[in-house]
């Protein structure tokens, strides 16, 4: 396979990647510093998940693929949520989305959230669902749409999680899904038998691997970055 010729020019994907980069440049001027590079930087990472020839990739290995989920799960939404994308959307001139978001409002809290981005993870590795997506391209959408919908929730709870009382639920939703998504990560790593269809053994180890150290590792300092916003609280409440 020739990577360089590999990449995803789906419309479907192309398409609202664009329009949502065109409204992150029409706010470029207004971001604060901060802002603009996180949230540059998420779309920047969304492209390379799911346009560039990882996305290929992750056709014909495990581990690419489980790469590709890492990316979607665990490093874009907590950048696009960090570069204020209520701002992006509000100055860029699609309003009519600060409505929606205020509506889903009640699944970003940490309990639901989290229970939501821990059940996307689980169901859509089981052996059965996992098979489905990558032998049907709708199955594919709606995996990733799952996995990156319930992961904003996630991570804007975590994100958006200030005062002491919301940082304390936070930490506790956080510290369940490291503890939950690194069990998943160290099933599918250390099962002696191939559970996803074709995949080798050897690929399959490597795709749980990337779940338990890299993923847990985010989830990790969510937990670290929690706990100081927790302990900075109590500190002047004292």
């Amino acid at each position: 396979m020739r990577l360089g010729d590999d990449w995803n020019f789906d419309p479907l994907v192309v398409g609202p990647l664009l329009a949502v980069t065109w409204l992150y440049l029409r706010s470029l001027r207004r971001l604060a510093y901060v802002p603009r590079l996180a949230f540059g930087a998420g779309l920047i990472v969304l492209f390379a998940a799911l346009v560039s020839p990882l996305h290929a990739l992750a056709e014909v290995s495990l581990s690419a693929h489980m790469a590709q989920h890492a990316l979607l799960v665990a490093i874009v939404p907590p950048l696009l949520l960090i570069g204020n994308p209520a701002a992006v959307f509000a100055w860029g001139g699609a309003r009519s989305s600060l409505r929606l978001a205020s509506f889903l409002q009640p699944l970003s809290r940490p309990a639901p959230a989290a229970t939501l981005h821990g059940l996307g993870l689980w169901v859509w590795h089981a052996p059965l669902a996992f098979q489905a997506a990558a032998q049907s391209y709708g199955w594919h959408v709606l995996q990733h749409l799952t996995f990156f919908i319930t992961a904003l929730f996630f991570w804007r709870s975590i994100v958006g999680a200030r005062s002491a009382g919301r940082a304390a639920a936070a930490l506790g939703a956080a510290f369940i899904t490291l503890l939950h998504s690194g069990l998943l990560g160290a099933l599918i790593t250390l099962v002696p038998y191939s559970l996803y269809g074709s995949a080798t053994l050897e690929d399959q180890q490597l795709a749980g691997l990337v779940m338990w150290v890299p993923v847990g590792m985010v989830y990790l300092a969510a937990c670290l970055v929690l706990a100081r916003r927790l302990l900075i609280a109590h500190s002047l409440q004292g």
